[in-house]
């Protein structure tokens, strides 16, 4: 009876707080390209050239302001989170090389010079628990929060058997930052930062009963200790119009994401 009354607020919370953001953000977008449409055929240039650069700050801040209403729906729901995600079989590797290939792809359209690989030793399938959506918004989160401190990082995805490695070559993470992480230890610093990045990839990995400690390496390293690895006849196979409809979805988080990177960087 408890997880059914936390898996209704959770349905209430996630879909119906985040539908309301995005549907007030689309009406808004909307307006923003009615306006940019009577400004291309109502005004004179010079009265173009003015208003313009208003118009693009308010779409930037839009797009600011989209992200933070996911991140702030997600940060809703992260108590019940836990006991409401199922982790299910995932294959590790397919899942990080589809992900990559999506943020390879987006990176692109704002000339984001960072490189990413993956390593695997080798395995072409290392099954665990998971839960797709979660992995991408965490490895979304950690590339967003890579660029904001090293636009042009390295970063290196490990995968083995019971771990993940996530590692680039920036300056790293503040130590109330890895406290945040595997802690949940907020910082006066942090609190007043009000960002919500960190706590959400906290949050993904332990939904999916992932745990997560930092590394002492140079630059930014955090280890992952998987679950088990599930019996592969688990696996759920999805239909090609799923898998094309998660694709989707997946792209929209990851070029919304690194939109705002591209915007961050380019404001520093």
């Amino acid at each position: 009876m408890e997880r059914e009354q936390d898996e209704r607020a959770l349905l209430a919370l996630r879909g119906g707080l985040r539908g309301r953001f995005r549907r007030s953000f689309d009406g808004m977008e909307n307006a923003f390209e009615v306006l940019q449409d009577r400004l291309d055929h109502t005004l004179t240039p010079t009265q173009r050239g003015e208003l313009t650069p208003i118009l693009q700050e308010l779409q930037a801040q839009l797009l600011c302001l989209r992200r933070l209403g996911d991140q702030a729906s997600d940060a809703a729901t992260a108590a019940l989170l836990h006991g409401t995600c199922t982790p299910r079989p995932i294959d590790l590797p397919g899942q990080l090389r589809e992900i990559c290939a999506i943020i390879k792809e987006e990176a692109a359209r704002y000339d984001l010079p960072f490189e990413m690989e993956l390593l695997t030793d080798g395995a072409e399938v290392l099954p665990t628990a998971g839960d797709a959506s979660l992995l991408n918004g965490l490895l979304t989160n950690l590339v967003s929060n890579t660029l904001a401190a090293a636009p042009a990082a390295h970063i290196t995805l490990v995968c083995s058997p019971g771990k993940f490695i996530y590692r680039d070559n920036g300056p790293g993470l503040p130590p109330d930052a890895k406290a945040l992480l595997t802690d949940g230890a907020w910082s006066d610093r942090l609190l007043h930062a009000g960002g919500l990045g960190l706590p959400l990839i906290a949050v993904y990995a332990k939904a999916m009963g992932w745990t997560t400690a930092a590394g002492d390496g140079p630059g930014t390293e955090l280890v992952f200790t998987l679950p088990a690895a599930p019996d592969l006849d688990g696996l759920t196979l999805e239909s090609a119009a799923e898998h094309y409809a998660e694709q989707q979805s997946r792209r929209l988080v990851i070029r919304r994401e690194l939109a705002v990177a591209a915007q961050t960087i380019s404001e520093q």
